[in-house]
């Protein structure tokens, strides 16, 4: 379960990155070379690969936070490692 949270957030942190990496590097792109087409679409490209990747593990790591923050002010308790006492005990 944890493997397929952690899939999914690297999926999303990288889509995420993508389409920021693409808007930013467009931009850096026509600043930096002033040919119309050729700088927007350069930037757009490189921008939207390092996006894609910063994403994959800065939002990743982020949305693990979120999650396991949420799940602890909700309650739930997913401990699926094993390691916790049994059912119906006190960890204390």
């Amino acid at each position: 379960m944890a493997d397929k949270r952690q899939a999914e957030h690297e999926r999303i942190g990288s889509i995420a990155g993508l389409g920021a990496g693409v808007i930013a590097g467009a931009q850096i792109g026509t600043i930096f070379i002033p040919i119309p087409i050729i700088g927007t679409f350069s930037g757009a490209l490189l921008g939207g690969l390092f996006g894609s990747e910063i994403g994959r593990n800065v939002g990743a790591a982020l949305l693990d936070g979120i999650t396991a923050f949420t799940d602890s002010l909700s309650g739930n308790d997913d401990d699926s490692d094993g390691d916790g006492p049994p059912p119906g005990q006190s960890a204390y």
